[in-house]
Formats: structure tokens, sequence, C-alpha cells
């Protein structure tokens, strides 16, 4: 295992990322990326840490909603349901992102997802094990 000397996701990393992956986001629309390298899953990637930064096609924060687990990453409206998912096959939980967020891969992710409300980008930073 890659030693970057933190047990559980920190903001302040020591280690540059091993892979970079940047979106573009539509307004109200969302994209979905499976783990660089992977086919099967986060564990064939080695995915473990993922820092998720948003910025608006100007440059300012931007407030999104990130699922790890699934294509199903959607933009919060008026009804919208939370369903709870933990385990292989599930759709996940759509994860409120504002600006930043380092978060631990699951291990059966075969890919992740973000949607938000206003135009911009999204670029995911990722260490592997």
């Amino acid at each position: 295992m890659r030693a970057y000397g933190a047990l559980s996701p920190i903001d302040q990393i020591p280690l540059p990322p091993d892979t970079v992956q940047t979106l573009l986001i539509a307004g109200s629309s969302g994209q979905a990326m499976d783990w660089a390298a992977s086919t099967v899953g986060a564990a064939s990637a080695r995915a473990h840490l993922v820092r998720f930064t948003g910025f608006s096609t100007a440059g300012a924060q931007l407030n999104f909603m990130a699922n790890l687990v699934s294509t199903h990453a959607g933009a919060p409206s008026s009804g919208t349901s939370v369903t709870t998912g933990t385990t292989a096959g599930s759709t996940g939980n759509n994860i409120p992102v504002l600006g930043q967020g380092t978060f631990q891969v699951p291990p059966w992710s075969t890919g992740f997802s973000v949607a938000a409300l206003s135009s911009g980008y999204v670029m995911a930073e990722v260490w592997k094990k």
C-alpha cells in the first residue's frame, strides 16, 4: 500500500494525485465517469481517496452533488427523495459538495457521477493504494 500519512481522508494529502479527471457540467444535468483504468471497480483500479473540486465557468466556487458508486447523481429539486445505499449494486447516495470535498471510495464502486444546478467544471483527484 502506498503510504500517504493518513488513516482517514484529509484535506491536505501530502502527495500529488495519481489521476486527475475533469468533467464539464451543464446546468441541471450530470456527468458520469469510471474510475481510471477500471472496468471492474474501484478495487481493481485501486482508487482509495478522491477529492472533488467544483468551479464555475467564471472561476467561482461551484456547489454540486456527487455520487461515489453510480451514475445516479442528480441536482436537488423540489420533491427530491433520499435513498440510502451502502452495498454493492445500490445507487448510493447523492452527497452535497460545497466547493470541495475529500472522500474514501467504496471498494465496490465502478465509477462516480456529479451534477449541479448551474454550469461549471468538477475536477476529481484520485489517490490509489
